[in-house]
C-alpha cells in the first residue's frame, strides 16, 4: 500500500496594515524555514496555494508555507479553504497582525472595502465594512501579533490587551516590541483548537478572560419577551450605539421581534455597524433540534458600559405585559422598520 503524503503545514497571516503585515509574514517565514506566499499572490486564488503545495513536496528542505492574505479577504474563507476536506494543507496558526495604537479608531471606522473575487477583482461590487473585517480577523485568530505598542501609554496598552482578550479569549497575544521578533512556535493543528469568539464564550457561560483592565466590560443580556420593533429601532438609533450606555464596541447574539415571532434573528454589531438578520425558523427544526433562543440573548463588549442602563433601555424595548397578552395578531400591526426577511433563505 503506498505511503500517504503528509499535509503541508500552513500559517495564515492577516491584518489591516499592509506594511506591518507583510514585514511580519516575511520574518515569520524566515524564522520557521517556511516558503512565503505574499498577499499579491494569495489574492489570485486557491490555485496559487495548490501550486505552492505541489512545489513544496519537491523541496524537502522547506517545512511549510506562510500565506499572507490581503486585508479584504474574509477570514472565514481563509479558514474554509485551508481546512476543507481533501485539501493537502494543515492550518497550524492563524495570525492577526494588529496595529494596537489604531485599533479603536479602526473598529469605529465608517469605511467599506470591496471583497475580492478570484483573480483579485472586486466580487460583483460587494462591499464589506472595514471594522467588521478587522474584528472577524481578531475573533478567528489563534495568535494576535501586537505591533506599534510603543505609541501607547502603559494604561492604554493594558486596556487594549484586555479588550483583545474579551474579543478573542482563546487567542495567544504576542507583543512584538522590535522589528526582528516573531511569536513562539506552536504546531498544534488549528482545527483541534478552533478559536471561540468572546461573545460566544459569554453566551455559553464559559467566559474567563485572562486580562482585566479598568473600563473594559463584558455582559450578557437575556430577556424572554420579544422586542417591540419600533422601540428597539429607536433604542438602536438614538441610544445604544451613540455612547449613552458606554462605548459598545462589539455585541452579538440572538434576538426576536414580535412582528416575526417564529424567527430567531442574528444580532451582530461592530462599532457603528449593526445588522439584524434571519437565522432560523422554528418550524424548520429537526426532531432533535433546539430553538436557538426563545427571546433575547446578546453579549456586549465595550469600554465603560453602564450595564444597569443598558438593561433598562433594552427592557423598555421589550413587550409590556399588555402587549404580550394581546398576542401575535396585534403584534403584526406594530411599526417595523427593520429590513424585510420574507425573501431570506434559511
Amino acid at each position: 500500500m503506498p505511503k500517504m503524503e503528509a499535509d503541508i503545514d500552513v500559517i495564515a497571516v492577516t491584518g489591516m496594515c499592509v506594511e506591518e503585515r507583510s514585514s511580519y509574514a516575511r520574518r515569520l517565514a524566515a524564522v520557521r524555514g517556511f516558503v512565503l506566499v505574499p498577499a499579491e499572490q494569495t489574492a489570485e486564488g486557491v490555485e496559487v496555494v495548490d501550486r505552492t503545495v505541489d512545489l513544496l513536496r519537491k523541496a524537502s528542505q522547506a517545512h511549510g508555507i506562510v500565506l499572507e492574505y490581503p486585508f479584504e479577504t474574509p477570514v472565514m474563507e481563509i479558514v474554509g479553504s485551508l481546512n476543507a476536506t481533501g485539501v493537502d494543507t494543515r492550518l497550524i496558526d492563524l495570525v492577526c497582525v494588529l496595529d494596537v495604537a489604531h485599533m479603536l479608531v479602526d473598529i469605529w471606522s465608517p469605511d467599506y472595502v470591496g471583497l475580492p473575487a478570484m483573480g483579485g477583482e472586486c466580487e460583483g461590487g460587494i462591499l464589506a465594512a472595514r471594522a467588521e473585517l478587522l474584528v472577524s480577523q481578531i475573533e478567528f485568530s489563534s495568535t494576535i501579533a501586537i505591533v506599534n505598542s510603543g505609541a501607547l501609554e502603559t494604561a492604554e496598552l493594558e486596556q487594549a490587551a484586555a479588550l483583545l482578550d474579551h474579543l478573542a479569549p482563546s487567542a495567544d497575544q504576542c507583543l512584538i516590541a522590535d522589528s526582528d521578533r516573531v511569536h513562539g512556535e506552536d504546531r498544534r493543528p488549528f482545527a483541534k483548537r478552533p478559536p471561540v469568539a468572546g461573545w460566544v464564550s459569554i453566551l455559553n457561560g464559559e467566559f474567563t478572560p485572562k486580562f482585566q483592565s479598568r473600563g473594559v466590560v463584558a455582559c450578557r443580556y437575556e430577556q424572554l419577551r420579544p422586542f417591540h420593533p419600533g422601540r428597539l429601532h429607536q433604542a438602536l438609533t438614538s441610544c445604544l450605539f451613540q455612547g449613552h450606555c458606554g462605548r459598545i464596541l462589539r455585541s452579538a447574539g440572538f434576538a426576536r421581534l414580535a412582528t416575526r415571532p417564529h424567527i430567531t434573528g442574528q444580532w451582530d454589531q461592530v462599532g457603528g455597524f449593526f445588522t439584524l438578520s434571519p437565522l432560523a425558523l422554528d418550524d424548520r427544526l429537526s426532531a432533535d433540534g433546539e430553538v436557538l433562543a426563545f427571546g433575547q440573548d446578546v453579549a456586549f463588549i465595550g469600554i465603560g458600559i453602564d450595564e444597569p442602563l443598558l438593561r433598562r433601555v433594552l427592557d423598555n424595548a421589550a413587550l409590556s405585559d399588555e402587549e404580550l397578552a394581546a398576542g401575535p395578531m396585534v403584534w403584526a400591526d406594530f411599526p417595523d422598520r427593520f429590513p424585510d426577511w420574507s425573501t431570506a433563505t434559511m
